[in-house]
């Protein structure tokens, strides 16, 4: 039996409404399963609004409030984005859950709460050990990917309360499938799924095989009457015809048989161990899932430059409005433009 993957969840953080990047978490189910599944359902926001406050339970669009640097950077609260906020998806805060994992590296995961069992939504991510926290806080996750979005939030200026001077928002959050399972390579799953592919047109439909060739035997019968016998060269082209359709019938034949074996195999297999599974899913390794990743990312990053871009080209096409008095300004140097209508001359 194969143990489960820990789950990964995602914050897409933008700041001043400009795109930053993804930062990717593994939470730590199997030692803290309660405090892993509020953050999981959080990103998701699956469980939909709160019978307590109301509220959405979601991450989305929650800021990050709080910025230390060389300490942590601090967020979750997504009903009052102060701080003074937060719930969990239990209702109550819940209690502390287990205390074994150090604050010992930066890119911890780790709750945030206002004294023992206090746990609800708000959670920090380290940027340096922190050692004094043992036995307070708990530790359920860490970052796999986009430690550079964490350093470039902690480089954003900061007011005399930690607050920080430009607005860190968590524009989208969710939870990413992984599709596999640890131990599995992809070119063994789609090796052993091989011999279950679509057999050829030939291995289909051999009566169509066979009909066609009566047809034409029959044809060639048929105009043998009135015509010559057919040419050496002709009977050894349909020689070498029939060799290889027979050739490809016993493969076919010795496919099926192994296919059968492998079913065996597998029912056999599947019953030692309690399960019903047959065919083995096809696998993704943690490269192949890292490279799809990073691939997805540059992806996002790219749409966002380009939607950026149109933006921007909106703008100087229709003109940027001074707020205060209402004036447009069109082109390169925002010539001043006075709208007709506000300003033409009463009758």
């Amino acid at each position: 039996m194969t143990t489960p993957r820990r789950p990964r969840v995602f914050m897409d953080i933008a700041v001043d409404g400009s795109p930053v990047g993804r930062v990717i978490f593994q939470l730590f189910a199997d030692i803290v399963p309660k405090t892993s599944e509020n953050f999981r359902a959080l990103c998701t926001g699956e469980r939909g609004k709160s019978l307590t406050s109301g509220q959405t339970l979601y991450y989305k669009n929650s800021i990050f409030h709080r910025v230390i640097p060389e300490f942590m950077i601090q967020g979750g609260d997504f009903t009052k984005k102060n701080g003074t906020g937060g719930e969990s998806i239990y209702g109550a805060p819940f209690p502390d859950e287990d205390f074994s994992l150090p604050v010992d590296s930066a890119g911890l995961l780790v709750m945030a709460n206002r004294g023992p069992h206090t746990n609800s939504s708000q959670f920090f991510i380290t940027l340096a050990p922190a050692e004094h926290l043992n036995g307070k806080h708990v530790v359920f996750g860490k970052v796999v990917r986009g430690m550079e979005v964490v350093k470039a939030i902690e480089e954003i200026q900061t007011d005399a309360k930690d607050n920080p001077l430009k607005k860190v928002e968590v524009v989208g959050c969710g939870e990413l499938e992984f599709k596999g399972q640890p131990g599995t390579t992809a070119a063994a799953a789609a090796a052993a799924t091989t011999s279950r592919a679509a057999p050829s047109k030939r291995e289909r439909s051999p009566s169509r095989s066979r009909s066609r060739s009566r047809s034409r035997s029959g044809s060639r019968s048929g105009d043998s009457s009135g015509s010559e016998v057919e040419s050496d060269e002709e009977e050894r082209a349909r020689r070498e015809r029939k060799r290889r359709r027979k050739e490809e019938k016993r493969e076919a034949k010795r496919r099926r048989k192994e296919e059968k074996k492998l079913a065996k195999a597998t029912a056999r297999a599947g019953s030692a161990d309690g399960s019903n599974a047959v065919d083995p899913p096809v696998m993704e390794t943690e490269e192949e899932y890292d490279l799809r990743l990073e691939r997805e990312e540059q992806e996002r990053r790219e749409a966002a430059r380009l939607e950026a871009q149109k933006r921007q080209r909106e703008i100087s096409k229709m003109g940027k409005i001074d707020e205060r008095t209402g004036i447009r300004y069109k082109g390169r140097g925002q010539m001043r433009f006075n709208d007709p209508e506000k300003y033409r001359s009463r009758p």
